[in-house]
Order: structure tokens, then sequence, then C-alpha cells
């Protein structure tokens, strides 16, 4: 018990914090305001440090992107008000040399009125059908009319010899001297969507390498190496103004914004090309669960110029991916800053309520001595 109370008395002497008596300690009006003031401080920056905890945060660095032998995804979603879909086209060119005439398999096309009402979907209007038999009782066999035919040899609808036409790189010029067109009403029913509007939502893949998604109006035929845009008398006029309300270079993640989102442009003219200059730049965020999306942010530039007309989308890929990670603060940051918190607003309390103290007693003083008038 002795060693204890000689350890006790030691530890005592090293106490930083005296404490007064009770019968030489003042509590004064200013004091008490002073420790309103602060307990409120104190309340209201420890609960933004609570919330603050809770927030994740994603921390962005800069890498290299070294995964390019992979597919790209290309969403969209466009309205061109003065544009009938039956003319309207996707196609899609890049640096590999890969060519796609017509990549519309996972783009759907709705007819708008000239007030912007959907009328119907661009295969709403039923085409006759060919014949069973010709005139010589055999199974119908339609003509391809000097184009590549399909596998089974026959172009039994105008679509099917308008793909022959464009296998052989040939333009589809008179659909009226085509018995298969003449018979399904093909130019009549192009020229009922006069004044009509289009539109284009889907997506199209494409190689991760820098090209070209052009939306044209006419047909595009591959002529071996290059893509060529054909226009004709017999569809109906049209021009490229447009409204672009969704645009992504893959899946959207969590906060990314599509700097082309709600863009709308007129065309002064029917030959009015719209061309945008993308920057494509990886993306990717690191859960804390260990999961990873991955996708694409993108900048981008216009420029509008009479010419054929269309809409393209010029696209580079960047050799940088920007990596997001999670970041949550840890519990010890938290107390820290508690403590931070707590300690520091008790200290300026203390100072300026001594400052109050002294300086009331000393203007006290004065008026005692009659020193103030």
């Amino acid at each position: 018990m002795a060693r204890f109370g000689r350890l006790a008395a030691r530890l005592q002497r090293l106490d930083a914090y005296a404490k007064p008596l009770d019968d030489f300690s003042t509590r004064t009006l200013a004091g008490g305001v002073l420790t309103v003031a602060a307990m409120l401080a104190v309340a209201v920056l420890v609960g933004l440090e609570l919330l603050a905890h809770g927030r994740v945060d994603l921390v962005p660095a800069l890498v290299v992107d070294r995964e390019r032998a992979e597919k790209m995804q290309i969403s969209f979603d466009i309205t061109l008000p003065h544009a009938p879909c039956a003319v309207l086209g996707v196609a899609v060119a890049d640096a590999a040399g890969e060519l796609q005439a017509s990549a519309v398999q996972h783009v759907s096309r709705t007819r708008l009125s000239s007030s912007g009402a959907v009328v119907a979907d661009i295969h709403g209007a039923e085409a006759a059908e060919p014949p069973a038999t010709d005139a010589d009782g055999k199974p119908y066999c339609g003509s391809c009319y000097g184009g590549v035919p399909p596998e089974g040899g026959c172009c039994n609808t105008c679509a099917s010899v308008h793909e022959a036409y464009s296998r052989r790189g040939w333009a589809f010029t008179d659909p009226d001297g085509i018995e298969q067109c003449v018979r399904e009403g093909y130019v009549k029913r192009l020229r009922a969507q006069e004044g009509e509007g289009c539109r284009m939502q889907g997506y199209v893949d494409v190689n991760k390498v820098a090209g070209a998604l052009r939306i044209s109006g006419g047909e595009t035929v591959d002529t071996g190496g290059s893509l060529v845009h054909r226009t004709y008398d017999y569809m109906p006029a049209f021009d490229f103004s447009h409204t672009i309300h969704a645009l992504a270079f893959g899946r959207e993640l969590p906060g990314q914004k599509s700097p082309l989102g709600g863009v709308t442009k007129t065309a002064s003219t029917e030959h009015s090309r719209f061309q945008y200059f993308v920057k494509v730049v990886g993306s990717e965020i690191r859960f804390d669960n260990g999961t990873v999306a991955r996708s694409n942010e993108y900048a981008a530039t216009e420029f509008a110029k009479p010419s054929d007309p269309g809409l393209h989308l010029m696209y580079d890929i960047s050799p940088m991916r920007v990596v997001y990670t999670e970041h949550r603060r840890s519990l010890s940051t938290l107390l820290t800053s508690i403590c931070a918190i707590v300690g520091g607003i008790t200290t300026v309390a203390s100072l300026v309520d001594a400052s109050i103290f002294r300086a009331e007693r000393a203007l006290r003083r004065k008026r005692e001595l009659g020193k103030l008038n």
C-alpha cells in the first residue's frame, strides 16, 4: 500500500490539468454565452464529420490503357424531326478497315409526325406478299436483276433485290422498273412519309479504334474499301436537324454525364452536314467489394458545313484510362477529427472568455477609481 501511495503521489505531481477551487472560480454571463455557442459549434461540426464519414468518395487516377483488343458499344437516342425513317441508315467505318454499310440490327426507328407525335414503327406498313407460283405453275423465284443473289438464289421481295444490288455495289436508281418493288408499292410507301421525322434508338458494336459512325439519308453502299452514300429523286425530301437525347460509349456509370446529351441543331439547308469530333477516354470504377465497372467518358467538339447531308460522329480513342477507386474515411480519422474539433473549439472559447473577463475587470477597476467619465 505504501508503494502504491508513493506511485500515486508521483503521478499526481505530473497532473497538467490543475483544478481551481470552487471558492476561487467566477462564473460570468459572457462565459455562459460562449459555452452555449461552443457547444452548438461542436455539435454542428461533429455532425458534419459523421456525415462525411458515411460518404464514399471516388479518387481518380490516370493510367495507361493497355486493353485495346476489345469491342465498344456506342448507344444513342437521336430525334431527326425532318428526316423520314424510311430514308435513314447507320453505317460504321473504322481505322482497322472494318466497314458496316448497314449497322441497324440493334437500332429501332420510330416514325414521328410533323408535330412530333408517334405515327407507327418503320415496319408497320405491310407490303404485298410475293405470289406462291409463277405463270408456269412453278414455285415463285423472283429475279435479282443482275445483283448478287442470296443463298437461295431468289429475290422475292423488293428488299432482297435492294440487298442484291448493294452486294454488287450498284445504285438502286429505278425501283419502278423492278417487279417486286412495283408489287409492294415501294416508292409510294416511301413518299407517304414525306414531312415526317424519326427517332432512332439503339446501339452499334464497333472495334475500339478510331472510326466514324454515320447517320445518312438514302442508301450506303460498300464499294470495296469505302462507303458511298447515295440519294435518289424518288426519295422524300429531308434534312438533318436533330436533337441528341443521349449518347454513350459503353455502359453508363454512376454520376457519368453525357456532354452531347440535350444538344439540338437546326439545318440551315437540306445540304447541311453535322460533324461531331469525339475523344473517348476509358474509365473504370473499382468498388470496395472488389468488383470493377468499366465504361468510357468522352469530350466533343462540333462542326457544321454545307455538304452531303448527314450526321457524322468521328471518334478517336485515348491511350489513357481514368480509374476511380472508392475511398471511405477510417474510424481513426473520424476520432482524430472529433478530438481536434472539441479541443480546438474549447481552447479558442477559453481564450476569448479570458480576454473578455480581463477587459471587464479592467473597466470595472477604472470605473471604481473614477477614471472613466
